[in-house]
């Protein structure tokens, strides 16, 4: 040792931590205000670390080699612990830097369930309270497990539901057979996954109920997810109808109740199809796709509340359906609508909304061959762009009018009261339509031959001058809706532009004010 150094070794560590802590402390100081400025709390819970680190050291050496305490005063043991756990935690704070770090993107280790990570952790933890208690407290671990293995057997049989539970969630999550948001049917019981933990997995079932399900049971029972591998769902609906219905009629109207249900999905686009004819009826199941689970109740109502209208438009019977015609009288039988139109009241009804300035007789004529029918709220009773045959007038309920522009946006027309036309342009023009109308409510109109109307017409002047006058109004009001539409997307596309030259710093150009 030189000449110029205290030759105690009490006073040379004295010495050495009198400068050497106030230098580290520098150091490590630095070394935080870095790590922390990051932002990441696993950053700052690492350096908030060294603080216990460096401190924990500096006293076990102090009482070790400075004071000369012996290793098994109880003083130094403390000091000893507090070090040797602090530089677990340390070892474990840098671990997670590392692992958060490397793990935000599509690696491998975004695939390892956050529960081995923490069983791992837990295992490291263990073996370091192991050598604190053998290395610095002289603990005999043998001793020890041999005394808990006793326990544990006892432990263990007590506690076997638990620990089945335990190792039944440890299963589930490392599969990753489900997680938080997926809709999962289990035995009886549909449900959406709320919490995943060790023990349970908590659904919410369709009703708005919390059910709780032990991992263990869960494990040992099949279940089925419903949002995995995609979200994409496929509901299958099965109806009947009378076997002497032509199968492809029956399609046909299923397909465009199917087709006009909220929620379904074009692509995969829904199918209609006949599984067995047996005891006069045949059985059609509609295969539905939808991307949302939680809203299959609202899916299967909507559709079967469109297929009840479309069947009653192309005149399909449900079973049973001729046999209660039969048995009970038409006053006995509750249709559900108290202004239900019946075709023997068809020319009453037109007369009383004041439709058309004509005598019954022509009334008659008019409505020779017309149709009555009926549309469920949200229906679409008529579509632009295709070629109308026959004219409408509604009887019941309200509608609304919607014209399409340029840009493939509806644009709104006002509402349909009994007693309005509708496709009544295209009808007569025989063109193709300019008006998607949908129901607004449960809506009956009448559908009138082209033929019918065209002969009425011939015969009445005034009334053929009336209709021509409809027409050009309806015309002119179309036009003036189309071309205030493209004013206010020409206004829209002037104001972007303006935004735009603002954002790059550019001055309008204004008569008087030319821009540089």
């Amino acid at each position: 040792m030189p000449d110029w150094m205290p030759q105690e070794s009490w006073l040379a560590w004295g010495v050495g931590l009198l400068i050497g802590f106030p230098l580290l402390t520098i150091l490590f100081g630095e070394m935080l205000s870095r790590i922390e400025s990051g932002g990441d709390r696993s950053r700052s819970s690492l350096g908030s670390t060294l603080y216990f680190v460096l401190p924990s050291l500096v006293v076990w050496l102090l009482l070790t080699n400075v004071l000369e305490l012996p290793d098994g005063n109880v003083w130094v043991r403390i000091a000893a612990s507090v070090f040797w756990i602090s530089l677990i935690y340390l070892a474990l704070s840098a671990f997670n830097l590392f692992w958060s770090s490397h793990s935000a993107g599509e690696g491998w280790q975004s695939r390892i369930p956050s529960l081995v990570l923490n069983i791992a952790r837990l295992f490291f933890i263990l073996l370091g309270v192991a050598f604190v208690m053998s290395s610095v407290w002289g603990i005999d671990l043998g001793k020890m497990l041999a005394a808990l293995g006793v326990g544990s057997i006892v432990l263990g049989l007590a506690l076997q539901d638990t620990l089945g539970g335990l190792f039944a969630g440890i299963t589930l999550i490392s599969a990753r057979q489900f997680k938080v948001g997926d809709w999962l049917r289990t035995g009886e019981v549909t449900g959406q996954v709320v919490t995943v933990n060790w023990y349970s997995v908590t659904l919410r079932t369709l009703e708005n109920d919390l059910l709780v399900i032990p991992n263990s049971v869960l494990a040992r029972d099949t279940f089925r997810n419903y949002s995995h591998p995609s979200p994409v769902h496929m509901e299958r609906v099965i109806i009947r109808f009378w076997e002497e219905h032509p199968p492809n009629l029956v399609r046909k109207a299923l397909l465009e109740a199917a087709q006009a249900t909220p929620g379904v999905l074009e692509e995969p686009a829904p199918r209609v199809i006949l599984r067995e004819l047996a005891d006069d009826a045949g059985a059609y199941e509609a295969l539905l796709c939808f991307d949302d689970y939680g809203k299959v109740d609202e899916i299967r109502d909507a559709f079967l509340t469109r297929a009840w209208y479309a069947a009653k438009r192309y005149n399909i019977v449900f079973p049973y359906e001729d046999y209660q015609l039969y048995h009970f009288a038409g006053s006995e039988m509750n249709l559900g609508s108290d202004d239900l139109v019946k075709p023997e009241e068809l020319v009453e009804r037109l007369l009383e909304l004041e439709v058309f300035s004509l005598s019954r007789h022509a009334m008659e004529e008019i409505t020779r061959g017309a149709r009555i029918q009926r549309f469920g709220a949200g229906e679409q009773i008529l579509a632009a762009g295709v070629e109308c045959n026959d004219f409408s007038v509604i009887l019941t309920g309200t509608a609304q009018r919607y014209v399409t522009d340029r840009e493939g946006r509806e644009q709104g027309m006002g509402s349909a009261e009994p007693g309005d036309l509708i496709g009544i342009v295209a009808a007569l023009r025989r063109s193709r339509n300019l008006v998607s109308v949908y129901a607004a409510s449960d809506v009956q109109v009448v559908e009138l031959a082209r033929n019918a109307v065209e002969k009425v017409l011939k015969a009445n002047p005034r009334f053929a001058q009336e209709l021509e006058e409809d027409i050009e109004a309806r015309i002119e009001t179309i036009g003036a809706i189309l071309q205030r539409s493209e004013q206010g997307a020409r206004r829209d596309t002037a104001e972007q532009g303006r935004a735009f030259g603002q954002l790059l710093g550019r001055t309008p150009t204004h008569p008087g004010n030319p821009s540089v």
